[in-house]
């Protein structure tokens, strides 16, 4: 019997509003057929508990896939349907054919089926999606049947592919939910450092918003602040959880083939090298090869693309997944030494250049982009941005100190009615360890001057463009004061970046 009405947001789930929602409406859906969703997404953001929360609040039916036989998850899943349906005698399904027309019986109420991990079934039974399309559609009219099938997995390609091109699947579901690790600002409510930005945003930067890793930790949490004592602690301790993970990430995977090239891409882009010819220079890959593993660790969501908003076919290539580039930049190369149980604190503090500039500038960067398209008011940009991401200067401007300006981390793009794009902002990110002087406002007023007097090919650069600087380490009281002299310059610091907009 099924629980009546629609289930609210569970006390037991963090955040996940948009998500509970979308699968609320979905098994909630008056269509009194059997439907079909998908929900992937990284292994640990939490999708198992979402999902066995869902089954709950509806009294439906939840069975997770193991590594093992075909035959034993068959097996498997006849007890756990037997349980299901409280029958005396063992349920034993013959086929997955029998298993799914059994699952899929028809149903008054609305009830969630979830099949979890079910890639592990369809790697080695590879007729199961054409059995779930055959079983989809009604047999009989005027039956109501109002089961809603959601299978759930963790390989991204694998997840898309069900519902490519001509495979059995395609146009059969009228969900694909993917589940995320948290923003940053819901991770810093999930670890309980939301009331102190900056330790918000450097635990950010070493692990990212995955939800099971507070777990791994152990509990703890650098909610004092000493985000320094606590990598010390539990990312550089050969005996904690998170000391492997970056690695397992990407060893644990399906997708990937050749662990070396997979691994030594990651370690390009977490070196800094962004452009396609840089990675292709620094791996020495072959085009399709190089070409095939982008796609993937994009797909996964480890690396982010990042299109320039103002030039075409100028992309770079952003690590996603925090942890990752922690372990490729610090724990690697000094996995000898951390594993002899030297100071992890001598460690640590020599390998700050590379956390500087590797881990914290690019994830600022990150973050601002985030906060831009997520939580910036038009306010505060000048509009409503379509488009953000770094660009580089047609004609290199001198920076005044004999130099050249040739990129800026910061360009924001609105797409108006009738398809244009005007240009909003350009900005600078910066994660120095003092505060921002006025010198990198004159430089960004060079830059700003000379990309609007030379616009690229299709950019409006006639209203007024905001000059947008982010600094992790706050502004020079100069900066303010001329900043407030000023309609188009935004200052933005952790405060606000965290708490503002």
């Amino acid at each position: 019997m099924n629980a009546p009405g629609r289930p609210p947001h569970p006390a037991a789930l963090f955040a996940r509003r948009n998500e509970w929602d979308r699968l609320v409406d979905y098994v909630e859906s008056p269509l009194s057929k059997p439907l079909l969703g998908l929900v992937y997404g990284r292994r640990r953001q939490g999708k198992t508990t979402l999902l066995k929360l869902l089954v709950d609040g509806y009294t439906g039916f939840y069975w997770q896939a193991q590594e093992t036989e075909p035959d034993e998850n068959l097996a498997s899943l006849s007890v756990a349907y037997g349980k299901w349906v409280g029958s005396s005698a063992p349920v034993s399904f013959s086929s997955w054919g029998e298993a799914i027309a059994v699952l899929l019986s028809p149903r008054p109420d609305p009830t969630p089926i979830v099949l979890d991990e079910i890639g592990r079934v369809i790697g080695r039974v590879t007729s199961l999606p054409s059995i779930i399309q055959q079983h989809l559609d009604p047999t009989t009219s005027g039956v109501e049947n109002r089961c809603r099938l959601i299978l759930c997995g963790s390989a991204f390609g694998q997840m898309r592919r069900l519902l490519d091109g001509t495979a059995p699947l395609r146009g059969r579901a009228t969900l694909e939910l993917v589940v995320q690790p948290f923003d940053f600002r819901t991770a810093a409510r999930f670890w309980g450092v939301d009331g102190n930005p900056r330790a918000a945003f450097e635990l950010f930067a070493y692990v990212g918003g995955t939800p099971a890793y507070p777990t791994f930790a152990g509990g703890e949490t650098p909610a004092d602040g000493n985000v320094d004592r606590w990598v010390c602690r539990r990312l550089l301790d050969p005996s904690s959880a998170l000391f492997r993970e970056g690695r397992i990430i990407v060893a644990e995977d399906d997708e990937v083939g050749d662990q070396n090239l997979y691994w030594g891409l990651l370690g390009a882009i977490a070196s800094g090298r962004s452009r396609w010819a840089d990675i292709d220079e620094a791996l020495g890959a072959k085009r399709g090869s190089l070409s095939h593993a982008l796609r993937t660790v994009t797909d996964a969501g480890w690396v982010l693309r990042r299109d320039d908003p103002l030039r075409k076919n100028r992309s770079t290539y952003e690590l996603r997944e925090p942890l990752i580039r922690f372990h490729r930049l610090v724990i690697e190369p000094n996995e000898h030494r951390l594993s002899m149980d030297l100071d992890s604190r001598r460690i640590w503090i020599d390998a700050s250049p590379a956390v500087s500039s590797l881990i914290l500038g690019p994830e600022l960067e990150r973050l601002t982009f985030e906060w831009c398209l997520g939580f910036a008011s038009a306010a505060s940009l000048g509009g409503i941005p379509s488009f953000v991401g770094p660009t580089s200067l047609a004609r290199p401007v001198a920076d005044g100190k004999g130099g050249a300006i040739k990129d800026l981390d910061l360009a924001i793009v609105e797409q108006t009615a009738r398809g244009g794009r005007r240009l909003l902002a350009l900005g600078e990110v910066k994660a120095h360890a003092t505060p921002v002087g006025t010198t990198l406002l004159e430089r960004l007023d060079r830059a700003a001057e000379s990309l609007i007097s030379r616009p690229p090919p299709g950019i409006d650069t006639s209203g007024d463009v905001r000059r947008l600087i982010v600094s992790k380490s706050g502004f020079t009281n100069e900066m303010k004061r001329t900043a407030a002299t000023r309609n188009d310059v935004e200052l933005v610091d952790l405060d606000r970046l965290y708490h503002g907009e």
